[in-house]
């Protein structure tokens, strides 16, 4: 057998330790090799990529090396020398990387080996629904929808959050969530991906939740009629507790009528033949949020205004006059005709056709009425 020769001490004092591992690599794990006479304690070591194995000899060793075996390691052998002295490679590649000491490989058997895993990959997260600064309306229930990948495992969950608060966690596809009742506020939504191996990735996005803008059509009231061709103005207020308001757009039916960015807020819908019509304002506010208002109004076409006596008694004269259910009138009283002067003795809103009016002032002398329909609008 070839006699080991022990070196000086000051032969030792003479080596260092160094580490041929990039000063830029990732940083990972340690794993310690003893350099013992004759073996290396473990023989084999597991380790991940980007790990470090540091070859240890101990005081009072013999002379040993650390050399590669494999190309794919590629580094340069240690120094041979004694202990205590340490050297380091860090493997930045998957692989076996078997290794020995050339002077105690073929006598001995002194070798080793370096089983490198490559790195998990995390899993990708990417929370598709809501986008980031989408704004929603208080009290507001937003769906979230989340998709994930992953190269190298498989997504096992995905936890969401509502800021630091855990809505539910999906264990299968399709990953989603429900974030319900939110108040007025800004919030973050953040889907938490785990794959099989533990890594983790995490994706967020930001919401405002917003108290919604206030408007009420002022004119035409709901349920107004007015007499055809009607020309219709709509007015409006609008504000908004918790923003500003920054358009009013006014449509009749689905037809937009104007848009108006500043109070005050009205319009005016031309020519309207007859029918039924709904006029809508919608509010928004300066994140998006919107509220509308509307009121139904009908056009109608006049009938004409004829004037029929139903019952006259002693300080009493009733008579009925073709109208439209809806529009306003005006009853006119004269004792003279040659005069032309005529005194309004009554406006109402016709309740159908005819339209019954009372005079309980009526007197014995002659009188002469006339109906005229008021202007609708």
């Amino acid at each position: 057998m070839k006699k080991l020769l022990k070196v000086s001490a000051t032969t030792a004092a003479v080596a260092a330790s160094f580490s041929v591992a990039s000063p830029l690599a990732l940083q990972g794990a340690t794993v310690t090799v003893s350099v013992e006479n004759d073996f290396f304690s473990p023989s084999s070591a597991n380790i991940n990529v980007n790990d470090t194995v540091l070859w240890s000899w101990p005081s009072g060793s013999f002379e040993h090396n650390v050399t590669s075996e494999s190309s794919k390691a590629a580094w340069t052998p240690s120094a041979t020398q004694n202990g205590p002295v340490t050297f380091s490679h860090q493997f930045t590649s998957a692989g076996t990387f078997p290794y020995e000491c050339t002077i105690h490989a073929a006598c001995c058997g002194m070798v080793g080996s370096v089983t490198v895993a490559a790195a998990n990959v995390p899993p990708t997260v990417t929370i598709s629904s809501p986008a980031s600064g989408t704004a929603y309306r208080a009290p507001a229930t937003v769906a979230i929808q989340a998709t994930t990948s992953d190269s190298d495992a498989t997504v096992t969950s995905v936890q969401f959050l509502l800021g630091t608060t855990v809505l539910s966690t999906a264990t299968s596809s399709p990953f989603a969530a429900t974030a319900s009742n939110l108040a007025a506020g800004n919030y973050t939504l953040s889907a938490v991906a785990t794959d099989s191996v533990g890594a983790k990735n995490t994706n967020s996005v930001n919401i405002i939740v917003d108290a919604p803008p206030a408007v009420t059509i002022t004119s035409p009231a709901n349920g107004s009629v007015l007499s055809a061709p009607a020309n219709v103005t709509i007015q409006a207020t609008a504000s908004s507790a918790g923003g500003t308001v920054t358009n009013v757009q006014f449509l009749v039916g689905s037809t937009v009528v104007s848009n108006r960015t500043a109070a005050p807020f009205a319009a005016t819908a031309s020519n309207l033949t007859t029918g039924g019509y709904t006029l809508a304002a919608i509010a928004s506010d300066n994140v998006g949020v919107q509220t509308t208002n509307s009121v139904a109004i009908s056009v109608v076409t006049p009938v004409p205004t004829t004037l029929s006596a139903l019952q006259r008694s002693p300080g009493r004269f009733q008579f009925s006059y073709g109208a439209n259910a809806g529009l306003s009138y005006v009853v006119q009283k004269t004792t003279n005709l040659t005069s032309a002067i005529w005194i309004p003795i009554a406006t109402n809103q016709a309740a159908g056709n005819p339209a019954i009016f009372v005079d309980s002032q009526a007197t014995n002398s002659p009188g002469f009425y006339r109906v005229g329909r008021l202007p609708n609008p």
